[in-house]
């Protein structure tokens, strides 16, 4: 008898646990991986000898073959008998791109994780984190008496994408039109509760107002969650509830529950991982992740152990990344406008592969005349992609897909991202209000650019044009304290694209795109200029914020009803924090814990959180309003305010640019919040003391200024209007404004009413308060104007911080507190 030994090794994995020697024996794998890059063979090295280690980080630029790394680590893994083992992608797309890539390499993989080559652990199985986190997994639940899947080894790729997909699955949602008994049932449970919060805001649940937020208090949902477990317990088996709610019913009491004019969401502080037994009960769990410096929410959302995640895995240089040119023309000439920018991409179009990333449908709407594709759901992009990597498509737009997608070499050679998804979830949303600004919230925005850019450059050889558009993304990248937090080679890369567009400065489009040209005709001194800028770069030490570890042990506590260690920790936390809005959002959440040991102390907390951000709830007997007043001239204090916010000139002009983009009348509820955020900010720009009585009280104008010699105006803001009248119920609360301040101010105090409105018609019936000034689109628009005159004449004179150069320039463009309203406002037109 002979035997073919040969078919006894076919299609199988060679056994070494090394991983490059690992790599080199494949025997099948596909032309394209011919060696390992030298990046890809330090980390692998470095994993190896700390692979004993449960939790650990592998950090590689985006586009460094992050993918190939994690495969060939599940496979040396097994071949270690460390398995089963289970690779996890943020969505089913990457999970499908890493099978196939796993195929090219000749190793076996299954996406069925009931398979028993997996179970056996002869196969890699690789899911989306869609399929592995939910409540009715197949890997079973911790405490639901269903069998748990044993799992030795889990990589986990693009972490910081995994984490929202992770966040999402720990969050029910009700929905106001498809569960309206009990939306309906919750909302009447919390009435007197909400109402006492904001009786405007309350006014705006009921008639479904989309720019609506309020989360219940404490308190309010402690003292009736058997009513509310009750109530959900009834929505059990409904088909969007049945997933998420085996995931939160166990921390129901510790949960955040936010109210919108669309429904309910609830969700806890952090995700519960523990829920995901075979997760937990890992021995392995290793993050790939792009190379942004603060990795907090690895120990804040998954658990991880902040000593190794302190300490990642890391080539010695992180200069490996192909050559990128990151402009924002706009930034390099303000009379850019956005539809040259979408024309000067579409004419490049011609040539190479263009894509555009947008995030939302409104923005890809304003590239329909030049997009030969665009794409929105899983299916199209994976369709544009596959065009993209085999041929010249032409202009391709891409909604919301900021990550996930590889276009190297010919498939993207420009790249552009036309803003940012914005926070329009409830949770979300009420986060942005209360810590809008704050280091976490920067650093979410900060990893999608991050990551968008990365689309284009995914190995040494690729290049890629990025146009950056819009203000916001403007600011990230001038402004030296957000630059810092992009990995050091991306910020290599800003800091050289900086230099070239400071010799571009005021010129036109035309010569713009000369330089684009260039770059895409890989000119010899671009491309060595280029590579020389990242000759020096190497990765920094890892961040792990002193809040995350201690706030992550008090919710842990918190979950098992250990409220009195959960105090503790979360206290601990809260004197890490170094932000005074996130200090006092620490503050709320130790209040929270607070309350089930000690009700009246909870409340005193609160109070003292408020001292550092009062966005946050108002405790049960409220919040007294604070008068305020002029306490300088308007030139000092337009002076001080803009020195102490402004470090330089490009930052002084982007920051405008921004704030006055933010105060753009739009239709869309949800931006509400953030023109009245920005609204008051412009009060401060201007030199008045300024404040938001209704948002930090519960009563009074969105915005009050205090404009000098006892004078006030009091703003409420009508932005997302569409009507092209002023409704009686918008003049009915500025009539209520103006009673609060003549309740709140003494008569030796003056105020003016006036309605932020795109129009200034009212309703045959709706009767305006004595006085009453309209600031109407056309005048807002002629109001930026002013302000960015008077804006660019300082910062070109370097004297923004002299009060003399202000007032001159505050004159000059009739921003004067006499003359302010006068200039920029109208009467209501009567019939």
């Amino acid at each position: 008898m002979v035997i073919d030994f040969s078919s006894f090794g076919s299609g199988s994995a060679p056994t070494p646990t090394d991983p490059r020697v690992l790599f080199d024996a494949l025997p099948g794998r596909a032309a394209q991986y011919e060696f390992l890059r030298d990046p890809q063979g330090q980390v692998l090295q470095a994993w190896y000898d700390r692979r004993s280690e449960k939790d650990l980080v592998v950090k590689l630029n985006t586009g460094g073959g992050k993918t190939l790394v994690g495969l060939l680590i599940c496979q040396s893994s097994l071949n270690e008998s460390a398995g089963p083992v289970l690779y996890l992608a943020p969505d089913p797309y990457l999970a499908s791109q890493a099978m196939e890539q796993a195929v090219d390499l000749g190793l076996e993989v299954t996406s069925d994780p009931r398979s028993t080559r997996f179970a056996s652990g002869e196969a890699i199985c690789v899911l989306s984190l869609h399929r592995f986190v939910n409540g009715k997994s197949v890997f079973g639940l911790q405490g639901n008496g269903r069998p748990v899947t044993d799992v030795g080894t889990i990589v986990v790729d693009d972490a910081h994408a995994a984490l929202a997909t992770v966040r999402e699955k720990f969050t029910l949602s009700l929905s106001r039109a498809r569960h309206a008994e009990a939306f309906t049932a919750l909302l009447e449970l919390f009435t007197d509760d909400l109402r006492q919060q904001s009786e405007i805001t309350y006014l705006g649940l009921t008639t479904q107002d989309p720019s609506a937020v309020a989360q219940v208090p404490f308190w309010a949902w402690t003292r009736r969650i058997s009513d509310v477990s009750a109530i959900l317990n009834g929505l059990r088996d409904d088909e969007d509830l049945q997933w998420p709610w085996p995931l939160v019913k166990d921390v129901l009491p510790v949960c955040r529950a936010v109210f919108t004019g669309e429904g309910l969401e609830v969700q806890p502080p952090y995700p519960p991982i523990g829920k995901i037994a075979s997760f937990a009960r890992a021995r392995r769990r290793v993050h790939l992740t792009a190379t942004l410096a603060d990795d907090s929410i690895l120990v804040t959302d998954f658990a991880a152990d902040p000593a190794t995640v302190g300490a990642p895995i890391t080539p010695a240089s992180a200069g490996y990344l192909g050559d990128r040119l990151i402009l924002a023309p706009q930034d390099i000439s303000p009379s850019v406008t956005d539809a040259a920018v979408r024309a000067m991409a579409a004419k490049l179009a011609e040539r190479v592969n263009v894509v555009v990333l947008v995030p939302s449908h409104r923005k890809a709407a304003a590239w329909g005349p030049y997009a030969q594709i665009t794409a929105a759901d899983s299916e199209q992009i994976g369709s544009a992609v596959k065009k993209l990597r085999t041929r010249h498509v032409g202009l391709v737009v891409l909604v919301n897909k900021y990550d996930g997608i590889d276009l190297p070499r010919e498939a993207c050679e420009v790249l552009v991202l036309d803003g940012l998804p914005q926070a329009y979830g409830g949770l979300t949303r009420r986060e942005a209000i209360v810590v809008g600004d704050s280091d976490a919230m920067v650093n979410r925005q900060l990893q999608r650019i991050e990551q968008g850019m990365g689309r284009g450059v995914r190995s040494v050889n690729d290049h890629c044009v990025v146009l950056l558009m819009g203000p916001h993304l403007s600011q990230l990248i001038a402004s030296p304290r957000y630059r810092a937090r992009f990995s050091p080679a991306t910020v290599a890369q800003i800091d050289f694209s900086r230099k070239i567009a400071a010799h571009l400065a005021g010129q036109q489009l035309e010569q713009i795109e000369g330089v684009i040209a260039q770059v895409l005709g890989r000119d010899p001194g671009w491309v060595s200029a280029a590579r020389t800028a990242l000759a020096e770069v190497t990765y920094p030490q890892s961040t792990i914020s002193k809040v995350a570890a201690p706030a992550r042990r008090a919710f842990d506590q918190a979950a098992l009803g250990q409220y009195s260690q959960a105090v503790t920790h979360m206290s601990e936390a809260v004197a890490a924090a170094t932000d005074p809005a996130e200090r006092g959002f620490l503050q709320e959440q130790l209040a929270a814990y607070q309350h089930f040991t000690d009700e009246p102390k909870a409340q005193q907390v609160l109070v003292k959180a408020l001292v550092h951000n009062p966005e946050l709830l108002r405790p049960i007997d409220g919040v007294k309003a604070t008068r305020i007043k002029a306490t300088d001239t308007q030139a000092v204090l337009a002076a001080a305010y803009l020195s102490e916010t402004y470090s330089d000139r490009n930052e002084l002009l982007v920051g405008v640019d921004v704030l006055l983009d933010e105060l753009t009348y739009h239709p869309n509820p949800k931006r509400v919040p953030v023109f009245e955020r920005s609204l008051e900010r412009l009060g401060y720009h201007l030199g008045f003391e300024a404040q938001r009585p209704e948002r930090t009280t519960g009563n009074g104008p969105d915005v009050l200024w205090a404009i000098g010699e006892l004078k006030y105006l009091v703003l409420e803001a009508k932005s997302a209007a569409t009507s092209d009248k002023i409704w009686r119920s918008d003049v009915a609360q500025l009539a209520h404004s103006m009673s609060w301040f003549q309740q709140t101010y003494d008569q030796t105090c003056t105020a003016t009413p006036v309605l932020l409105h795109r129009v200034n018609t009212p309703e045959n019936n709706a009767v305006a308060p004595p006085g009453t000034r309209i600031v109407t689109e056309d005048m807002m628009t002629k109001l930026g104007e002013a302000l960015r005159k008077a804006t660019l004449a300082l910062a070109d004179a370097d004297n923004w911080g002299d009060p003399k150069a202000v007032v001159e320039q505050l004159s000059a463009h009739g921003l004067l507190a006499q003359g302010l309203v006068e200039g920029f406002s109208v009467k209501p037109r009567s019939f």
